[in-house]
């Protein structure tokens, strides 16, 4: 029997492995894709694969990092916090140590 959740974590290793994301996709999961193991085309032709799926749905994909994608429903909201926190880095005022020789 499977368990309500909100969100599934998938490492696929091939492209037949990710057609069961397109099932939580379908019933409205966030879907978190590692693809840190597959080369770029094999990443690629995934992320084409579900692409697809997540616009049928009116949803979202978003990159919080390399290699990792997350497909979020219409009905989902997200925050990336730590994107915020770099949009406001300002390089000028970093300081920066001075050390003497």
């Amino acid at each position: 029997m499977e368990k309500d959740f909100d969100i599934v974590f998938v490492k696929p290793k091939k492209y037949e492995e990710c057609k069961k994301c397109i099932e939580y996709i379908k019933k409205d999961k966030i879907v978190h894709i590692n693809l840190m193991e597959l080369d770029a085309k094999e990443s690629q032709r995934i992320l084409d694969y579900i692409s697809g799926a997540v616009y049928i749905k009116e949803g979202e994909i978003v990159n919080p990092g390399e290699s990792i994608f997350c497909t979020i429903p219409k009905n989902k909201s997200h925050l990336f916090e730590y994107k915020m926190i770099q949009e406001s880095y300002d390089e000028v005022e970093e300081i920066i140590p001075i050390y003497k020789k």
